[in-house]
């Protein structure tokens, strides 16, 4: 009994200990900044990946937004159509037919509608794109960018959309269509303000759908959509160990962003939610009901005083100087996956890509590997893929689509790896890339495709 009452105690100090540096390190980087109250004429686009995820993370600013006046338009990229435990547990299906998660996607269209309605949105805001849950990844890698390359899904068993409730009837599954639709919906709405998950979000459909929306609309700007340049972006987010914490129902309770996100970039905003807010937000979270009772916890601590954002402003950089990522903090994401540590990425005058990366800690697993992912348009503002895979063992692959410029050969070649680190050099970009001025890059560590641990998501503006 006595060893047992020592064990609990050195549970409930770690959990004290921890909570006391998660709010000395929110102090020391000044948490403080409060997100810029919505305007009659903005018009905002909420992106979620799945449904609930518009609520969770933007359930007070929706209410807020539309209080204000303002045109609010929520997109939920997938139907949320497989359990989150096969994200866990692996690809392999758990014990439901095809028919089962079709109808569990149903399911949840009608939840996010019933939910957004309770905060005073309308349906015919509210758009469903409906393609795979945790398949998001697949089609954001060129293997299955094009329509001749489609992703079928491990759990309803197609390869377009089965719903009668799609932005694009049957869409196909692959990353052309997804791009398209939501280029379509930018247009339509022609947002001042973007909601989007954080980069960094540990579940690959959250920093994925990031990608595709940063992608999207960094496409609409290079074919000289003005608004699409003026657009500010800002994260939500929703998977992080212990995050909210603590857990539970605690509408009187501060939601923190975690420590280690914003000693990495210190761009977070509060957003205050008043009483009636915070109780509607939770009410919303409730509809939800084929989540629980296994998250019905987890969700719930979403509902709180205050919703937390970050600034996702594009960056800047300049031919012929590196940029460098970096990451301490990646070891405490996810579930084993490939763990990179840091990125340096370098842009030469004549449009070669040099590139290194780092580990934390451990080897690429078996049937692990790390990728380095540009991409930019051609000349007619088509968009140009280039990833490079990095294997254990020194193996190197690069996969290329080309739009309809012809691209320079490539050379790519691996010029060292050990312990985890590797270099590139040799990576030939288009000249679009000098015209448009713009390169959009993300690279991050997997395990079976499943497994992924982003270190990069975000776009270069470059400059002489």
């Amino acid at each position: 009994m006595s060893g047992a009452l020592l064990l609990a105690g050195l549970a409930a100090y770690s959990w004290v200990m921890f909570h006391l540096a998660w709010k000395q390190a929110l102090a020391a980087e000044g948490f403080v900044d409060e997100m810029p109250v919505a305007e009659p004429r903005d018009r905002i686009l909420v992106v979620a990946p799945h449904p609930d995820d518009e609520v969770l993370g933007c359930g007070g600013l929706i209410q807020q937004a539309l209080d204000a006046g303002a045109r609010v338009d929520v997109v939920l990229v997938t139907n949320g159509d497989a359990s989150e435990l096969s994200l866990i547990f692996g690809e392999g299906d758990l014990p439901l037919g095809p028919d089962a998660y079709v109808k569990l996607g149903r399911m949840r269209q009608k939840e996010s509608l019933a939910a957004l309605g309770l905060l005073g949105l309308p349906e015919n805001r509210v758009h469903f794109l409906g393609y795979p849950n945790n398949g998001l990844l697949s089609i954001w890698r060129p293997e299955h960018w094009r329509y001749v390359d489609m992703y079928r899904s491990p759990y309803t068993k197609v390869s377009f959309s089965p719903y009668e409730r799609c932005f694009t009837a049957q869409a196909p599954y692959c990353g052309q269509q997804v791009l398209s639709d939501m280029l379509a919906l930018m247009y339509h709405v022609r947002p001042t303000i973007i909601l989007a998950p954080h980069p960094q979000d540990l579940h690959p459909d959250h920093w994925v759908a990031y990608c595709f929306t940063r992608f999207a609309l960094a496409t609409a700007a290079v074919r000289g959509a003005e608004w699409a340049r003026e657009a500010k972006v800002y994260g939500y987010l929703v998977h992080w160990p212990r995050y909210p914490a603590p857990r539970g129902f605690a509408p009187g309770a501060k939601l923190l962003p975690p420590a280690e996100l914003v000693a990495g970039d210190g761009g977070w905003l509060k957003l205050p939610l008043t009483s009636e807010q915070a109780q509607a937000k939770a009410k919303a979270i409730r509809r939800y009901r084929s989540q629980e009772p296994s998250f019905d916890r987890l969700l719930l601590s979403f509902a709180r005083r205050n919703e937390v954002f970050c600034r996702l402003p594009a960056m800047q950089a300049v031919y012929g100087e590196p940029v460098h990522w970096e990451d301490e903090a990646n070891h405490q994401r996810g579930l084993a996956g490939a763990d990179l540590r840091g990125v340096s990425l370098l842009i030469t005058e004549g449009l070669a890509v040099e590139a290194e990366g780092w580990r934390a800690r451990r080897e690429v697993p078996a049937k692990g590997y790390m990728a380095v992912d540009l991409r930019t348009w051609s000349t007619e503002g088509a968009p140009v893929i280039i990833t490079i895979y990095v294997a254990n063992g020194g193996r190197v692959a690069v996969k290329t689509i080309s739009g309809h410029s012809p691209l320079p050969p490539s050379k790519a070649r691996l010029v060292s790896t050990r312990d985890g680190y590797f270099q590139l050099r040799g990576v030939a970009l288009p000249e679009s890339v000098k015209e448009c001025g713009e390169v959009f890059v993300t690279c991050w560590g997997s395990v079976r495709d499943r497994v992924t641990d982003p270190v990069v998501a975000g776009e270069l503006w470059m400059t002489k």
